[in-house]
C-alpha cells in the first residue's frame, strides 16, 4: 500500500534525525540572540554611561565659571525642554510640520510667544532687586545711550505687572483670532498642552534663578542630591530589589526607594562640607558685575553648637522630661541631650536630601505617568541613552520649587538688604524720593559719615522736604 502525500508528509516530519536538527538549529539560534541581547545592554550601559559623565562634565564647568553662566544654562535648559515637548505635542496629535506651517502659519510663534511672556514674567520677579541695583549704580558711563537705557529699564521695573499683563493680552487675543474652522480641537489642545509645559516646567525650574543669585550652594546641592539619589536608588534596587513600589514604574522597588533615601542622606553631609569650603558657592550676587559678591547667609556656614533634644519632637520631650516623671524622666532626658559641633549648612543639606529622595521623585512617577498614556519610551532622544532633557529633568522641576521655598523659610537672614530697600524706594513719588535722599543725608551727617560741605548743600533743598 502506498502512503499518502499527507502520511508521507508526516512520516517526514517525525523523522528523529530532523527533529534533532531542528532543535539543535533552534539552540544556536536562542544562544545568538541571547548574546546579542547581552551586546546590546553592554553596549546601551556603554552609551549611557558616557553621555551622562559628559553631562556631568558640562554642568560642573559651567558651575565652575559662575552665577551668570548658571543663569544662561537654566534658561537654554528651559527652552530646549520647552522645544522637545512641543515637538511632542505636534507628535502625539499626529500633525506634521510642514502641514501645520501651512495650514495654521505662524501657530508655532503664537506657542513661544505665550512662553517668552511667562519668561519675562518670572525672571523679572526674581531678579527684580538685582535690577534695581543695576539702575542705581555707577557703573553706565553718563552718555546718551546709556541714559535712555537706564530709563528704559527703570519704568520696566517699576511697571513690571502691567507689562506683562498686556502682554498676555496680545497674546491671549492673537490666540483668538487665529482659530480656524476645522483645526479647533487640535489648537485648544496645543495650547493646553502650552499651559501644562510652562506651569510644569518653567514656573518651577524658575525659582533656582533666586537660589543662584542667593549662593551657587543653593542651586548646586539640591541638583545634585537629587541626581545621588537617582543613582544610589538604581544600584540598591539592582542588588536588593524585590517588593514592586508604584505601578507607573515597574521597576521601580521598595527597596531602591528607601536605600536610596538612606544613602542619599548620608552622602548628603560629605557633599554639604564640601561645597560650604568655597565661598564663591557660599557668597550671594547682588549685581550682574562679576566682583560683586556679598556674604550675606554666613551664619549657615559657621560651625554651631548642636543638642540631640534640639530635633525630638516636643510630644516626645514632654513624655520623657515631665516634671512628674521624676528622676527616670530627667535621667532619660539627659541620656538624649547629646551635644555635637557642626555646620548649620549640613542640617540643611539632610533635610533637602530627604525631600530629594522622598518627594521629588513623584517627578519622575508623574512623567512615567505621562509618557505610559502617551505610549512612548522617552520624551526625546537628545542625550543619548537617557532620552530626552525632559527625562533627566522631571524631579528636578518638584526640587526648584522646594530648595526656594525651604531657603527663604529656613536660611534667608530676614536682615532687610540694600537691594529690597531701593526697590521700595523706587515706588515713591519723585517728591517722597527727594524728602527720603534729604533725611538720610541730615542722618549720615549726624553720624560724622557726612562732610560739612554736604550738609550745606542739604540745606538748599526745598523747606517741604526738609520736614
Amino acid at each position: 500500500m502506498v502512503p499518502s502525500p499527507r502520511n508521507r508528509r508526516s512520516s517526514v516530519k517525525s523523522h528523529p534525525m530532523k527533529d534533532l536538527n531542528s532543535s539543535g538549529d533552534s539552540l544556536s539560534l536562542s544562544q545568538e540572540e541571547a548574546n546579542k541581547g547581552n551586546d546590546s545592554k553592554f553596549s546601551s550601559l556603554y552609551v549611557r554611561t558616557i553621555s551622562g559623565a559628559a553631562f556631568v562634565l558640562l554642568f560642573i564647568t559651567i558651575i565652575s565659571l559662575g552665577h551668570l553662566y548658571c543663569l544662561g544654562l537654566l534658561l537654554c535648559l528651559q527652552a530646549l525642554i520647552t522645544r522637545e515637548l512641543f515637538h511632542l505635542a505636534r507628535r502625539t496629535a499626529n500633525m506634521r510640520k510642514i502641514d501645520e506651517m501651512k495650514e495654521l502659519p505662524g501657530f508655532r510663534f503664537q506657542q513661544w510667544y505665550i512662553f517668552t511672556v511667562a519668561c519675562f514674567y518670572m525672571y523679572g520677579r526674581l531678579l527684580h532687586e538685582i535690577l534695581v541695583v543695576e539702575v542705581t549704580s555707577s557703573n553706565f558711563s553718563p552718555t546718551s545711550s546709556a541714559k535712555i537705557f537706564i530709563s528704559g529699564l527703570y519704568v520696566v521695573l517699576k511697571r513690571h505687572m502691567l507689562i506683562t499683563y498686556c502682554l498676555y493680552v496680545i497674546g491671549f487675543v492673537m490666540s483668538v483670532l487665529s482659530l480656524k474652522k476645522g483645526k479647533y480641537m487640535y489648537q485648544f489642545g496645543q495650547y493646553s498642552w502650552t499651559i501644562t509645559i510652562i506651569l510644569f516646567v518653567l514656573v518651577q525650574t524658575s525659582f533656582f534663578v533666586s537660589n543662584i543669585f542667593e549662593g551657587l550652594i543653593w542651586f548646586v546641592l539640591p541638583c545634585t542630591l537629587v541626581i545621588v539619589n537617582d543613582i544610589m536608588a538604581y544600584f540598591a534596587g539592582k542588588m536588593f530589589g524585590r517588593t514592586p513600589l508604584i505601578k507607573l514604574s515597574p521597576k521601580k522597588t521598595w527597596e531602591g526607594f528607601i536605600g536610596g533615601a538612606a544613602l542619599t542622606m548620608l552622602l548628603s553631609i560629605p557633599l554639604s562640607e564640601l561645597l560650604s569650603n568655597f565661598e564663591w558657592m557660599t557668597c550671594s550676587r547682588t549685581s550682574f558685575a562679576k566682583e560683586k559678591l556679598e556674604c550675606r547667609h554666613m551664619n549657615a556656614f559657621e560651625p554651631k553648637l548642636y543638642h540631640l533634644s534640639d530635633f525630638i519632637p516636643s510630644l516626645v520631650m514632654h513624655l520623657f522630661g515631665h516634671a512628674d516623671l521624676g528622676d527616670l524622666g530627667s535621667a532619660k532626658l539627659s541620656s538624649m541631650d547629646y551635644a555635637f559641633v557642626a555646620k548649620p549648612i549640613i542640617m540643611h543639606g539632610i533635610s533637602l536630601a530627604f525631600f530629594a529622595s522622598s518627594i521629588a521623585p513623584f517627578g519622575g512617577f508623574f512623567a512615567s505617568g505621562v509618557k505610559r498614556a502617551l505610549k512612548i519610551k522617552d520624551f526625546g532622544d537628545s542625550i543619548p541613552g537617557h532620552g530626552g532633557l525632559t527625562d533627566r529633568m522631571d524631579c528636578q522641576c518638584v526640587m526648584g520649587v522646594f530648595a526656594y521655598v525651604y531657603f527663604n523659610n529656613f536660611v534667608k537672614n530676614p536682615t532687610p538688604t540694600i537691594s529690597y530697600i531701593l526697590d521700595k524706594v523706587l515706588l515713591l513719588d519723585a517728591e517722597s524720593q527727594l524728602a527720603l535722599f534729604t533725611r538720610l543725608g541730615y542722618i549720615l551727617a549726624g553720624q560724622d559719615l557726612l562732610p560739612p560741605s554736604a550738609v550745606t548743600e542739604l540745606n538748599k533743598m526745598p523747606v517741604a522736604l526738609q520736614k
